[in-house]
């Protein structure tokens, strides 16, 4: 239950996240050499993500977030494709 928490509140922020007007999409790769710190990451499955298996993984650097979205076997292979893909992460 405290994990489905977690995640409707993940969901919920990074909505707003999209609306935002100082928003941008990056790759992770870009991020992660921007030197942002990786906080969580965060495996779901059900409603939320029309059943697909998904890892949310949330990124830091001083008062800036960051949150990349991936398919499981993107994730696990950590394909160079979703490390480059500029569309992953949500930055503001």
């Amino acid at each position: 239950m405290k994990t489905l928490f977690v995640l409707a509140v993940l969901l919920v922020s990074t909505a707003g996240l999209r609306d935002a007007a100082a928003q941008e999409q990056q790759s992770l790769k870009t991020i992660l050499g921007r030197g942002y710190d990786i906080k969580s990451v965060v495996f779901a499955k059900g409603e939320a993500t029309e059943n697909r298996e998904v890892f949310v993984v949330t990124l830091q650097k001083d008062k800036s977030v960051a949150v990349c979205f991936f398919a499981a076997p993107s994730w696990i292979s950590l394909s160079p494709q979703a490390l480059d893909d500029g569309k992953r992460c949500d930055v503001r």
